[in-house]
């Protein structure tokens, strides 16, 4: 910190008639990367540190980094600087990626207050301080959440021997976390239905106690930040400098959608209930918010033949994970080398670490690790985390490093990692997230990999999913565990992909859902009642009722992070996203010369132009949302 505090004080100092490109704003620009690859070196551990010691420290010192970082960006003296700077010859004539980075930095201080009076100013940061404080500390309560349920054999009926086999035992009582290892094949699997209520409303009302306090104050705090900057609440705050642009035309995105799927969504309701008094003789009509999984997979099986537990037999870890490499390598042009222990540098021993080269002309261009499988303490869903973000520090290349967490099952004496398709798809969604850091090609950090708008950041993996649908794509990524050189068969494929879009329009209601929740929540007038407003739009966007008592607005990671008014993006993005894949649908999936394409255009542009720009040339027209209509059930 005091590294970085010297280098922008010294920038200040700069005379105006001495000041240039590469004395101002070139200086930010590394100094930026600079404390970006320190600020991730000290967070990361709180998020995969075996030790939770060490996460201990990580949070703490993070929190000093959050308040620090708040203390830099709110620096008038700093702002000043550049504003005299755009009004320079030097200033005026920057073009591209520089004059795009003067524009963001200079707005970037207006966001934060500067240019208001002193005393907004220092209220400004108060808040940002404060919300910093909050958000850490409703991340660090999930990651450390020890609830356990137990259950006899009798009350898990249905789920896999496998299943029982990994889980602890208290007695003749199976001990159950929330992890999603735990919980889900409970959710799906389970003929049970108090066991599956259990475990529904446990998860649902995780850190309720705490994190929602944690929420509601930090809504009140975006609001009155929003209203000192001149905005009406903290969502059009947010989505002044994102691809929507207003809140009413993400409202009208949202709205339009929950119309569109309205009837679609009813019918898929009604077929899993009338599968559900089918099964259980139960005629009470109602869907629980512990029934859906459990259904829509005894749906799958029993009407597409498609069991979750026979499949995963196809897609043993190792397998996949060298399967997909091999594709994403043909696709972009790449080389991936996994290091010897004895030269990785790791932080657990299940992490794998790859340098990545360039096929073309056999240039270094970084590093990934992959982080697979479940620890105590450690982040608990799948993302993918920038270590080191590539750029250009004073004329010289930072390479970019990456890491891929997730929670996959882990392997059992007799049986490798066995994935379920799900998993396989989200597998290819984060490792496309890593793609984006890997390919970029930014000069300057804040454009570096995925720092593009929130709202299409989603779009490149989204795309990347559609790949595990294919049929030459699963013959490369499966093999069953027993014999690798048996691949998925033609039977299994032809169901997975016609089962692909089973209730799919209840399932994006769901995602609507979500959406609508983050939305309401920051354009709100006054105090918000989180649990209240989580519930009823539950009950009448997701379509099916949650549970008295608990709140699952405090498990929503998202929106305490950099996803506030912002959930809506995994939809919007994926108009995008679907298409983006039709180009590679009508040329071959395994094109590498559209993949080359895709690589350059849109991965390592980052956010050196807007997006739009980006999807317009890749496409060579601008985009439509036909395919994306027909993908989520609504056409």
């Amino acid at each position: 910190m005091t590294d970085y505090r010297k280098g922008l004080d010294q920038i200040v100092a700069v005379p105006a008639a001495q000041r240039t490109f590469d004395n101002t704003l070139g200086e930010l620009s590394s100094l930026e990367g600079e404390w970006s690859v320190r600020y991730s070196s000290c967070y990361f551990p709180s998020q995969v540190s075996a030790d939770k010691g060490l996460r201990d420290k990580s949070t703490a010192l993070t929190e000093k980094m959050e308040a620090f970082n708040i203390e830099m960006d709110s620096r008038e003296d700093l702002y000043r600087v550049f504003v005299e700077f755009s009004k320079t010859d030097a200033g005026k004539s920057l073009q591209g990626e520089d004059k795009r980075y003067l524009e963001k930095v200079i707005n970037g201080f207006e966001r934060n207050g500067l240019g208001l009076e002193p005393a907004a100013r220092k209220r400004i940061s108060e808040i940002k301080q404060k919300l910093s404080e909050l958000s850490i500390r409703f991340s660090q309560n999930l990651n450390e959440d020890k609830t356990e349920l137990e259950f006899t054999k009798e009350e898990l009926d249905g789920v896999s021997s496998d299943y029982l086999q990994d889980r602890k035992m208290n007695g003749d009582r199976y001990v159950i976390t929330l992890k999603y290892p735990d919980l889900f094949p409970i959710l799906e699997e389970c003929r049970i239905a108090e066991t599956r209520k259990k475990m529904e409303f446990a998860n649902s009302a995780k850190c309720a106690e705490k994190n929602s306090p944690l929420l509601e104050e930090a809504i009140s705090l975006r609001q009155e930040e929003a209203q000192l900057l001149g905005f009406k609440n903290h969502a059009a705050y947010i989505l002044d400098i994102r691809m929507a642009k207003t809140t009413q035309r993400v409202f009208d995105f949202l709205n339009d959608l929950v119309e569109k799927l309205e009837k679609p969504a009813r019918k898929d309701i009604e077929k899993l209930l009338k599968l559900k008094e089918s099964e259980t003789k139960e005629s009470d009509g109602k869907l629980n918010i512990w029934d859906w999984r459990y259904f829509d997979n005894l749906m799958l099986q029993k009407e597409f033949q498609v069991d979750h537990n026979l499949i995963k037999d196809y897609f043993p870890l190792e397998k996949v994970t060298k399967g997909m490499l091999d594709i994403y390598q043909e696709i972009l042009g790449l080389k991936f080398v996994q290091l010897e222990s004895e030269k990785s540098h790791v932080w657990h021993e299940d992490v794998q670490q790859f340098e990545v080269l360039d096929v073309k002309s056999g240039n270094f261009i970084g590093h990934f690790y992959l982080d697979l499988f479940p620890r105590d303490g450690k982040y608990g869903h799948a993302a993918e985390f920038d270590l080191v973000k590539g750029c250009t520090i004073r004329g010289k290349k930072q390479n970019p490093a990456s890491a891929m967490v997730a929670n996959f099952t882990k392997p059992l004496a007799d049986k490798p990692s066995l994935l379920k398709f799900s998993e396989v798809e989200t597998y290819f969604h984060e490792f496309g997230h890593v793609m984006h850091e890997i390919c970029a090609t930014a000069k300057h950090y804040r454009f570096s990999g995925t720092n593009v708008e929130r709202d299409f950041v989603e779009a490149p993996s989204q795309m990347l999913e559609n790949w595990c649908y294919e049929e030459e794509v699963l013959k490369i990524i499966s093999g069953h565990y027993q014999d690798q050189s048996k691949t998925l068969p033609n039977e299994l494929r032809e169901k997975i992909i016609k089962a692909r879009n089973v209730n799919e329009a209840l399932k994006n209601r769901r995602q609507l859902h979500f959406g609508m929740f983050d939305m309401l929540l920051h354009t709100a007038e006054g105090r918000v009642d989180s649990q209240k407003m989580w519930l009823d739009c539950m009950s009448r966007v997701g379509m099916i009722p949650g549970q008295e008592g608990t709140n699952g607005a405090a498990t929503f990671g998202h929106i305490m992070g950099g996803y506030s008014a912002g959930y809506y993006g995994y939809l919007w993005s994926k108009v995008y996203s679907c298409d983006m894949f039709l180009k590679f649908k009508n040329s071959g999936v395994m094109n590498s010369e559209i993949g080359r394409k895709y690589r350059d255009i849109i991965l390592a542009a980052g956010g050196t132009r807007d997006a739009w720009d980006c999807v317009c040339d890749f496409l060579g027209r601008e985009p439509n949302p036909e395919a994306f209509l027909k993908e989520i059930g609504a056409q």
